[in-house]
């Protein structure tokens, strides 16, 4: 598909902290005309007992309340788009696809980065498994979910790399008074059994200067001791990549319910300009060298005594740092080269 003056109606969160907001800002930047139907507004209000039964129901009594809110957007106006784009797509069932295909006949695409066919989430992705069939184009970041959608009934799979975005995940400014403070920085949400907390609990024992920031850690029976180093909830944006490269040594955690081998803060965190120390995995090891452009531990002690050399050697973190920010540059994981590769291939 050609990029420039192509009409794309992207579905997904128009929040400008929002990763899924940041591909369609890198879909403008490519030269498309980006209309963006933010999931919220076709929903409206929802009590949180309603959203905790939609997300246990796979959003399948939602689909009535989408497809009117849908029909109302397209009385308003003229929408002609080229491409249909859906972020996520877990509240879209297989009347909203029918529905879309037959109202607007262009392709639809998906875009997902979470492992809907994993064991993590439930019954969340019920419906987006039931609509496989309905794309024209399902793109993953994980090749056993692009497998697994395939035998769901998808016709046509991508696997793209995870990615940052080239205006929002940048280098802190320097200039600004920053600097790198003497941390071992963790940002992300207490999982229920990835045992995070006991992980973290153990390098705070250990005696390293740590800092942590994310959502749900009260929950944890670890947290009369975490608290102690816990500094908010989640953050994003210029915030998120500023808590990023500002520390000593950024965390990377993996997500083994969702089959994680990589995330995306291993793209992320070196694009902010830091030293990313992660879990030692098959796909890590493509990406960086270790000990030249990022850190891998297998054990807690491994991952303990990593980051106390790089507190202790100021030089050798600041070299890891630059190393990995220009490997992350040469890997082409912005947002505009993976969007650049699905229009490629529609």
């Amino acid at each position: 598909m050609q990029l420039l003056s192509h009409s794309i109606l992207y579905f997904g969160s128009n929040c400008t902290a929002s990763t899924s907001r940041h591909r369609a800002d890198a879909l403008r930047r490519l030269g498309c005309q980006v209309l963006v139907v933010d999931p919220n507004e076709l929903i409206g209000p929802r009590q949180r007992w309603q959203s905790f039964l939609d997300y246990r129901t796979g959003y399948r009594w939602l689909q009535r309340r989408l497809l009117q809110s849908l029909r109302s957007i397209a009385a308003c106006g003229d929408i002609r788009p080229d491409l249909i784009w859906i972020d996520s797509g877990e509240l879209y069932g297989p009347p909203v696809l029918q529905w879309l295909a037959s109202r607007f006949s262009c392709p639809i695409i998906l875009y997902n980065v979470d492992d809907p066919m994993g064991q993590r989430d439930d019954m969340r992705f019920k419906s987006l498994m039931a609509s496989l069939p309905y794309y024209c184009l399902c793109v993953f970041v994980r090749p056993e979910t692009a497998l697994d959608s395939l035998a769901l009934g998808a016709r046509r799979v991508l696997t793209v790399h995870r990615s940052s975005d080239e205006k929002v995940h940048v280098p802190p400014s320097w200039a600004a008074g920053l600097c790198i403070g003497p941390v071992v920085s963790f940002i992300g949400t207490l999982i229920p059994g990835e045992k995070r907390d006991s992980f973290l609990l153990e390098l705070f024992k250990a005696g390293l200067p740590m800092r942590l920031i994310g959502n749900g850690w009260q929950r944890s029976r670890h947290w009369p001791s975490l608290r102690q180093i816990y500094q908010g909830t989640g953050i994003s944006g210029s915030a998120y990549a500023q808590a990023l490269g500002s520390a000593a040594v950024s965390l990377g955690l993996l997500s083994h319910g969702n089959r994680d081998l990589v995330t995306t803060r291993s793209i992320e965190a070196p694009a902010c300009g830091a030293l990313l120390c992660a879990e030692r995995t098959s796909e890590h090891q493509l990406l960086y060298e270790q000990g030249q452009e990022a850190l891998f531990w297998s054990s807690t002690a491994e991952c303990i005594v990593q980051c106390q050399q790089v507190l202790d050697q100021p030089q050798r973190s600041a070299s890891i740092r630059k190393a990995g920010l220009q490997q992350m540059r040469r890997l082409g994981v912005g947002n505009e080269d993976i969007c650049r590769q699905i229009l490629a291939v529609i």
